[in-house]
Formats: C-alpha cells, structure tokens, sequence
C-alpha cells in the first residue's frame, strides 16, 4: 500500500474526529446557502441552479428574469400576463434541493416564479385538525407551527430546507408503512394551483381541488408542470411522543428482517454499511405523552460544520480518488460510522448531550432537523457540507425505490457484489452509507405503485467530468441492476439523467397525470424539453457522448462512453450481466 495515502488517511482521521466533535456542539452561526437565483441585473439576465451548484448534466439554466409574488393575487397577474404572450415559466423554490433540472425553463427569455415571500401559515383548523399553508413555506415553519397548536404532520423528510410546493412535487416521504405511509403528498386533502387560461379567462385560472377531485392524484405530486401552487392544506394529528433507539447488527438476514422489520415499527429505518456488513436499525415508534423525555434530534450530518475542515476532507478525498487508494477509504468510512453511532447520529436528551437509549421526546422535535441552514449573518467560517461556494462535499446521488416483494433479492444481489470486492462501497459509508426508508403505496399518479423501501446512495463525484470514480463499474451496476432487472422508481427530487429515462412506462395512471397535465396547462407553458423528455413526450433523457456514462448521461454501449484512455472500459455487470458498466481494465495508466 502506498505511504503517502496512509499518511493522508491518518491526517484524515484527526480531521474527521475534529469534525465529529464540532458538529456535536456547533448547532448555530453558519451560511445559509446562496440563493438559486443570480441576475445580472436587477432581477433580470439570471441563471437559476439548485442548492449544490450544478444538474447532474452540468447544464448552466438561464432565464430572462424573476419575480417574487407575495400573494396569490400577485401570482394570477404574474401569470396572465406571461400566458398572455406565451412566455415558458418554471417555479424555484427558495433553497432549491431538487437535484435534477426541474426549474429549468427552455431558452433564456424563460420567467421564474420564486415562492421565496409565499411563507406565511393560512389558518389552522383545530377541529378538523387541517393547516393550510403558502406553498414557499419550509417543512421547518410547518412543524413547529403545528406543534404550536398541539398538532403534528406525522410522516416528512429528515431534512427541513424543503418548501411545502417543493416536497410536493417532487414526493417527498420520510419512512413508515403506517397509515396513508411516509409521504407528505398523501395527506393533502386540498390544493390552490394557478395555471395559464384562455383569453376569456383572462389568462390566468385558480383551480381549487379537494379529495372528491380526481385531479388531486396529478396536482400533489406534480413536478411543477401544472402551474403556480399557492396553497396547501394538510390533515395533521395531535402532536404525540416517540422513542428512538439505535441497534447496530451484521447484515447476514438483512434481506431476511428488512419487510417485517418496516412493519413492526412506525418510524423504522435503516442504515446499512454494505463493506463493513453492518446495518443500523432505528427502532422508532409512538409513546405516551405522559412517558417523560425531552429529546432532540438534530442529525449531524445537516449540522454546520467548519470550512476549513471540509475543505480538507475533500481534497483527502480527491486524493484518495487519484491514488486508488482503497485501504484510506476504507480507513476513513470505519471512523465515520463508528462515530456517528458513539454520537447516536445527533440524537439528544435535551440538544445538547446524549446519556443512552431509547431517545424519547416529541414528534416534532425528532423527525426532521438542519441547523446548517441557520444564520444571523452571510458568513462562510461555517457552512452546510455541501455548500458550492465552499470546497466541501460534492456528490451524486443515486435514490430508487425497490417493491417489498422483491427488495430482498435485490438486497442479496448487492451482498453478492460486494462479496467478490469488500472495499468495493466503502466510499458510500463516508456518507452514511445506503439510507433505507419505507414508503407506502400512493394514490398520487406518479407516487409509489406498490409498498416499497427507497435506498438513498450518495457518492464522491468529481470535479471534472471526465473523471472516473473508484469502483466506478460497482455503483453503476448497482443502479442499472435496480432499475432494469427490479423495475425500480425514481425519487423525482434525485438522480442522474439515466435514471429518469423511460421511466413513464413504470406507471400504471402515468397517463392520466399526462391528461391532467394538458388540461391545466395545454400550452405547456411550465414545461421543458427536460420534463417532457422524463415523461416520455420527446426522446430520451440520455445523451450519447465521449464519457456520457461517467456522470450518469447514458448507459454506456462503446468505449468511448468511459474513460478509455485512462483505462476504463464498457463490460458486462458481474452479477446482472446485462448491466453496461465502465469498468477499469488492467492497464499503466
């Protein structure tokens, strides 16, 4: 094993002990993110991008201008007057965590709509335990409003720099099989949408629907191709107490325990280490209210952490990545995790120290957390770890959705590939590894079509395009055997381009969303050529290309798609032989 790699790691070690320390009490101070959109002028000559600073095809999205409505009435102005003349319109939220290109308009003349000042709470109805809110207002307002008035949204995302509309249409969830399940869009029981009208209708038309709208179905899981959201209202529940505990295990019966385990506890989920062959299960259900604890949940990787340290940790990262150097990795992603367990991943008595299991407090306090996005002043000592205007984490993301009925397998087939190379996702586990999240079959047409677990796998993504990744053919071969041999569904808020491509085939009322689709905007005034691509009204999302396939552009069919000159070449899968992957060859390069 080469010295200067260790010698690396070894700083690395240090470095990511000091990380782990800091984020432990570091809850405040640091940079929110940028705002998505820049202009070069007043609101005008802009380009928008999301909260990472770059689509997964690196595409620069430009737009004549924006506008931040701060009403509905603003937004039915705004709108008639761009239907008026034909203008193409995309809706951004105020932080932008979609991954891929959905605020994208076509050309640059194209009109952005910010929710950004759409943040204020309606009304809260304590008898019928419903909450209307704006669509620009953040999972974080929702929550701690509700348990103001003693009432909960009992299934959301861990990660609270979402807007309402923004969750919404990409499908958001957290993870249960309980009830309606984890998806926020499944207990909205009415929506306000403006879109574009007939010159009769003056252009511009607020639809209003409820449960007894079949309409529903498209509108509450939509991708913004429908129109402006203006409000939402959700059924919520009497803000209750959990209790959360932690039990780390090999992963031998993974695929075994991974179904009933969903159904024994309502807020189970899982992280599973697959190099290390280990799997954290979070036991997690409802208490008494009268069971005492006041515990918080604030998960440390959202937590702010120092620039400088991450600045470090990438460039020993991106070193690791030029040397092959497996063995820090593996190094490295063992300290990770064995601190994030010592530290309960976040979890707290009272949001500041941990003393043991169970974790029990209110629902509030411990389902979604990301204090990185706190801030009294612009300042960048400190940042969220993926901040593009620091040198911090820069990654893909790969996040599917496998039915219950065949996750084992799927499970199985992953242990066999790391059987045959145990170093071979060492990188995933210093992100956490492969984050498991139960999500129940929706009513929504572009929702879950079956009970399901969707796996979240994050990886080191170069700066340079044409850079292949270590294992580069594992990951690949991962994600092409989960989307072509189990059939697997996209998260729509994730991904690389390949994911998405003849994905509409995959659901079963895909055209009814279509139906709805034209009936709310027939001049497909908020769409794009990159969603009508994703819903099958053009071609493919794909693009074949010299190194397509190393961010995710294509599935690689010639050489060419890799990195032939430094030696990766397109294979066959090792265990889903007809998977295409690039794959590193013996060579002296």
């Amino acid at each position: 094993m080469p010295i200067i790699p260790v010698l690396y790691s070894n700083k690395f070690n240090e470095l990511v002990l000091l990380k782990c320390l800091f984020l432990l009490v570091a809850l405040v101070g640091c940079s929110p993110p940028g705002e998505p959109v820049k202009c070069s002028t007043k609101d005008s000559n802009c380009t928008v991008t999301n909260s990472y600073g770059a689509f997964p095809d690196r595409t620069v999205c430009r737009a004549g201008n924006v506008v931040y409505p701060i009403s509905e009435q603003e937004s039915v102005s705004i709108l008639s007057a761009a239907t008026e003349v034909q203008r193409k319109i995309k809706v951004v939220t105020h932080f932008s965590h979609s991954i891929p290109k959905l605020v994208c308009p076509d050309g640059q003349d194209g009109l952005l709509i910010s929710t950004k000042n759409l943040n204020r709470v309606v009304k809260i109805n304590l008898t019928a335990m419903t909450m209307t809110v704006e669509s620009g207002v953040t999972l974080r307002q929702l929550i701690n409003e509700a348990a103001k008035a003693g009432l909960a949204l009992p299934y959301a995302p861990y990660w609270w720099g979402l807007t309402i509309g923004g969750l919404l249409g990409t499908g958001a969830h957290g993870s249960s099989l309980w009830e309606k399940g984890s998806s926020v869009h499944d207990y909205v029981v009415e929506m306000r949408i403006v879109s574009p009208a007939k010159a009769e209708d003056g252009y511009a038309k607020v639809w209003v629907l409820n449960e007894s709208d079949k309409d529903l179905n498209a509108a509450k899981f939509s991708l913004g191709v429908l129109g402006v959201i203006s409000q939402v209202t959700l059924k919520l529940q009497s803000l209750f107490k959990r209790s959360i505990t932690y039990v780390m295990k090999d992963d031998t019966d993974l695929g075994d325990k991974v179904v009933t385990f969903g159904k024994l506890h309502e807020f189970a989920d899982i992280f599973w280490y697959p190099s290390q062959r280990k799997v954290a299960y979070r036991i997690d259900d409802r208490v008494p209210v009268n069971v005492s604890g006041s515990g918080v949940y604030y998960f440390t990787p959202f937590r702010s952490t120092l620039s400088s340290v991450l600045s470090v940790i990438r460039s020993v990262e991106e070193t690791q990545e030029s040397l092959r150097d497996t063995e820090g990795k593996c190094l490295n992603a063992k300290l990770v995790t064995s601190t994030l367990q010592s530290s309960a991943y976040g979890l707290t008595d009272n949001g500041v120290i941990f003393t043991g299991y169970p974790v029990i407090g209110f629902h509030h306090r411990l389902q979604s957390s990301g204090t990185c996005l706190d801030s009294h002043k612009d300042s960048l000592i400190t940042a969220c770890p993926w901040d593009p205007r620091i040198k911090g984490e820069f990654f893909h993301q790969t996040t599917f959705s496998i039915d219950l009925s065949v996750v084992k397998s799927f499970i199985q087939d992953v242990q066999k590939l790391v059987s045959m190379d145990p170093k071979s996702l060492c990188g995933l586990e210093l992100y956490n590894g492969i984050v498991m999240r139960y999500v129940k079959a929706s009513t929504a047409y572009l929702g879950k079509q079956e009970d399901a677990i969707a796996f979240d796998i994050t990886y080191y993504r170069s700066k340079d395009p044409m850079a292949p990744r270590l294992y580069q053919d594992v990951l690949e071969e991962i994600e092409q055997m989960a989307l072509f041999k189990y059939n697997a569904l996209p998260h729509w808020g994730k991904n690389r381009n390949l994911v998405f491509d003849g994905v509409m085939k995959r659901y079963k009322n895909g055209g009814e969303f279509l139906k709805v689709k034209n009936k709310y905007d027939p001049w497909g005034l908020f769409s794009s050529e990159w969603t009508d691509q994703v819903l099958g009204l053009r071609n493919g999302v794909t693009v074949l290309k010299e190194g397509c396939a190393l961010e995710g552009v294509c599935v690689c069919s010639q050489d060419v798609h890799c990195a032939p000159r430094k030696g990766y070449l397109c294979k066959p899968g090792k265990i889903f032989l007809d998977a295409r992957v690039c794959a590193r060859v013996n060579t002296k390069n």
